[in-house]
């Protein structure tokens, strides 16, 4: 069974509209903070499958698990009694038959309860008008790129995200090399240096974020960075309601290699600046360096996602639900390209025409 929150004055169903801030009706257009509706997500009575089996909230995926494969499962949806079948790590969505929002719940409990969450703040009209002035409104991109075809796939996620505290003793010993020169008359004389360097420094760093879902692009994430973690508060699932929402198939530990080549690219963002002085380069001698256990938290980040297919390419458009940090590469239509390229040969025709008869003209005179 999936969990949905309802209205207090109406009972119908809440979403929470990211430009206001607040949870909306849908039928009485009452608003509520998420706040006024702590722990107010109830389970709706047991559902009945067509077989007469009785379907509770707490056991529905075990029972679910025996008819379905591993990669999908079944949600009863609490509005109509629809069957829906949703990938196994989905837990926001929507019913595909009546449309209303849905948590399930029983996936969002134990190992996969989020520590914090940070609500959107740019609804779905802000990131469509974002989506246009990031492709030009579709100057050169496919006709129906920025058709309402595919608007109508652009999709607010709360993607699954580690954040990472870790801190580092750096000891690093290098050689510095600098060059120098002096001329006189005409011989020049170039002066080599070589100089010992010891870095020592201790460095900390606070809610790293890397995504904990393998079906979405590591760089897409990092290119929208950085998420205003003082704006994060503890997991509510209200701020979940008229979003998806997936949990994570990466668990923190499989992300530390990961992020362990992120620490030590920002070390050497950090010491490369203190060897500048050595204009020939600096050589690593011996690195000591020790990056400690971090600390993990478990949060869901809004993101809004795109995609297209052109060409049998796929192509992404993502957008910072919190920021409106934008990223992707879009598409770039061959028909366009191709139109331009005859619109261009014939405004310079002319021009050609011209040089061309200057030419023959001086070779005649």
């Amino acid at each position: 069974m999936a969990d949905s929150i309802k209205c207090p004055n109406c009972s119908g169903n809440l979403v929470f509209d990211a430009d206001r801030q607040l949870m909306v009706c849908e039928y009485c257009s009452s608003a509520f903070t998420a706040e006024q509706l702590a722990n107010t997500i109830v389970p709706e009575a047991p559902a009945q499958t067509d077989a007469g089996d009785r379907i509770h909230a707490t056991n529905a995926e075990e029972h679910i698990r025996t008819s379905l494969n591993d990669t999908h499962i079944q949600f009863i949806c609490n509005a109509c009694g629809a069957q829906v079948v949703t990938d196994r790590n989905t837990s926001a969505t929507f019913c595909a038959f009546c449309g209303s929002p849905a948590i399930i719940s029983q996936r969002l409990t134990d190992e996969f309860s989020p520590d914090y969450i940070i609500p959107f703040k740019y609804g779905r009209e802000e990131a469509i008008k974002k989506f246009f002035k990031w492709c030009k409104g579709g100057r050169w991109t496919p006709f129906d790129f920025v058709s309402d075809k595919s608007i109508e796939k652009l999709t607010g996620l709360y993607v699954p995200f580690w954040l990472f505290d870790a801190r580092s003793d750096v000891a690093i010993w290098a050689e510095g090399v600098s060059e120098s020169s002096v001329t006189h008359g005409s011989t020049t004389t170039v002066t080599t240096s070589y100089y010992d360097t010891i870095r020592e420094y201790q460095m900390k760093w606070s809610k790293i974020p890397l995504d904990g879902a393998t079906y979405i692009q590591d760089d897409l994430m990092e290119a929208i960075e950085p998420f205003y973690f003082k704006e994060m508060v503890p997991f509510d699932p209200a701020y979940m309601q008229g979003f998806f929402a997936d949990r994570y198939d990466l668990t923190g530990d499989k992300l530390k290699p990961r992020l362990i080549r992120r620490l030590k690219n920002y070390i050497t963002q950090e010491l490369t600046p203190t060897y500048s002085k050595y204009n020939r380069g600096v050589k690593v001698k011996d690195d000591n360096t020790r990056i400690y256990e971090p600390n993990m938290y478990y949060a869901m980040l809004p993101v809004w996602f795109l995609h297209y297919k052109y060409n049998n390419k796929d192509y992404y458009f993502c957008m910072n639900g919190q920021t409106g940090e934008v990223a992707g590469v879009p598409p770039v239509s061959r028909l366009k390209r191709f139109v331009l390229f005859f619109v261009l040969l014939a405004a310079l025709a002319p021009i050609v025409r011209l040089i061309i008869g200057l030419i023959l003209w001086g070779t005649v005179g």
